[in-house]
């Protein structure tokens, strides 16, 4: 009889949490943390403007910076987090995550299932797809020989001191391991040793090794290639329609950035319904045209741009599709990653 009291009293101050979630009175304040303008003023103003909900907004750099703010505070300091899958899995396997209280995310059902159930969080309990997309090869064929269709066409000598690639370890070490036929999350020594000797091969192509995407360098023309994010592609397409991108038929890496509650958010139901206000059609119809990254809100596809929706970055065909792979939390394994790239960065 005390196991069942006891079960049952667990049961009702479960419901009665959930139920603060939504009915508890909160002041007019929503507290997010991600990168420096992911979500777009337009959208936070209508927030604001339809729910009386104030906006704090503070940027951060990296994924890793934002899960040291998560640990030290406990997930105390803000309300929302839009943050990259790997760390997304990292967060919630610290405890650091909300369970989200679905009864409130109405419009849950406008999402793209193949977005959903992915291994960062298989059922969903944590976190809402916000964007997607994979890195592409992006050149100027008035400044190339040939088709470029590999990341290994990237060694060729007619890219010398003419190559841009994206400052991330994970991403620029994992697409050389899926180039030699490994793993983009392999800990195997020997294997990483072969990527990190690749590596080194192509270091007198790499003209720019740039995190800050603020400045266009192959538009600009000061270099012939690059390897960048769904975003800057599409900016690089939009400024100059006669580049081309590829994506690398050795295989891609794939990412889901997401939208997460810290377990101990002062203002879950603002949370709430700040998600409930994204996951609208007419919403996230309006953040995929301004974050150009893949777009997982179903219900938004007829209102998006037809020649926007058309772009290639968005259309990964259905081979390489099956060959993706997800930069995935290592633990204290990831350091192998950090410490290849940093040797070869000082090199």
């Amino acid at each position: 009889m005390k196991k069942f009291l006891a079960l049952l009293l667990a049961a009702i101050l479960a419901a009665f949490g959930c139920a603060a979630v939504a009915e508890e009175e909160e002041e007019k304040v929503l507290n997010i943390f991600t990168w420096e303008g992911y979500f777009d003023e337009t959208t936070l103003a209508q927030f604001t403007e339809e729910t009386g909900i104030q906006i704090n907004y503070s940027p951060f750099a990296t994924n890793e910076e934002m899960l040291l703010r998560l640990q030290s505070n406990g997930g105390s300091e803000y309300d929302i987090i839009v943050a990259s899958d790997y760390a997304v899995q990292a967060a919630a396997n610290q405890g650091l995550l909300m369970e989200l209280d679905k009864s409130l995310l109405t419009n849950w059902d406008n999402l793209n299932p193949d977005y959903l159930g992915q291994f960062f969080d298989p059922e969903n309990t944590y976190s809402v797809p916000y964007t997607a997309g994979s890195p592409m090869i992006v050149y100027d064929p008035s400044q190339v020989e040939g088709e470029i269709t590999s990341f290994a066409d990237l060694w060729d000598e007619q890219f010398a001191d003419s190559l841009w690639l994206i400052d991330d370890a994970r991403v620029i070490i994992g697409e050389v391991l899926k180039m030699l036929g490994y793993s983009y999350n392999t800990t195997d020594e020997a294997e990483l040793a072969e990527a990190a000797a690749k590596l080194q091969e192509l270091k007198p192509n790499i003209r720019i090794l740039n995190y800050d995407m603020s400045y266009n360098y192959l538009v600009a023309g000061e270099v012939k290639a690059a390897y960048l994010f769904t975003p800057y592609v599409v900016n690089a397409l939009m400024e100059n329609p006669n580049l081309v991108a590829v994506f690398p038929s050795e295989g891609i890496g794939f990412g889901i950035d997401s939208i997460v509650v810290p377990v101990n958010a002062p203002h879950p139901g603002n949370a709430h319904e700040f998600i409930n206000f994204y996951l609208r059609a007419d919403i996230a119809a309006t953040v995929a045209e301004m974050q150009w990254y893949i777009n997982p809100n179903q219900a938004a596809d007829e209102l998006i741009d037809p020649d926007y929706a058309a772009m290639s970055p968005f259309h990964i065909p259905e081979d390489l599709l099956a060959t993706r792979e997800y930069v995935e939390d290592l633990g204290e394994d990831a350091s192998l990653f950090q410490n290849i790239w940093d040797e070869f960065k000082l090199s």
